[in-house]
């Protein structure tokens, strides 16, 4: 499968949606109450994304097969008090469905870190809920690790625990 990379553009932001839409509906099922996964909107949440790209504050990275986008990643400097400004923060990692476990998200992942080293960072971090046990084995598998740092969350009316992972962008 041949993927390209490229930067997100305000035009874009539909696209995203979509993929986030779909991605959450599948990886938190089971996770997230069903009512409120259900109730996700791609119009909300690409009007989200369009603000999101405008603003600029976080890069987004598409992830392009046989010309269609199956995957974005979105990163930028670190949202958490306790890292200085060496660290960068992997907010979002979605590939639809239909793609994962074919090496999508870890060429977003690649092209991300590299982009950061460039930028002068040192360190990223993520945040993972902690039920999410294919995501954590991915994030494991690419080179992240469990830093036992935690936090509580409510999606949904439902409170879910966070984890974060983080990676050395040193060589």
């Amino acid at each position: 499968m041949t993927v390209e990379i490229r930067e997100a553009t305000y035009s874009d932001a539909e696209t995203i949606a979509r993929i986030h839409v779909l991605s959450w509906q599948a990886a938190y099922r089971g996770i997230m109450p069903d009512e409120f996964l259900e109730g996700l909107s791609v119009e909300a949440r690409s009007s989200m994304w369009q603000k999101s790209l405008q603003i600029g504050k976080l890069k987004v990275l598409l992830a392009y097969s046989d010309e269609v986008v199956v995957g974005w990643i979105a990163f930028g400097a670190c949202r958490d008090t306790d890292k200085d400004e060496t660290w960068a923060e992997v907010e979002a990692l979605y590939v639809l469905p239909k793609f994962w476990r074919r090496g999508i998200g870890e060429r977003l992942s690649n092209s991300a870190r590299a982009s950061l080293r460039e930028a002068g960072f040192s360190f990223v971090a993520l945040w993972v809920l902690s039920e999410n046990h294919r995501a954590r084995g991915f994030y494991h598998r690419i080179g992240f690790h469990h830093d036992e740092s935690s936090k509580c969350i409510s999606v949904g009316g439902v409170p879910l625990t966070e984890i974060r992972y983080r990676c050395s962008l040193v060589n």
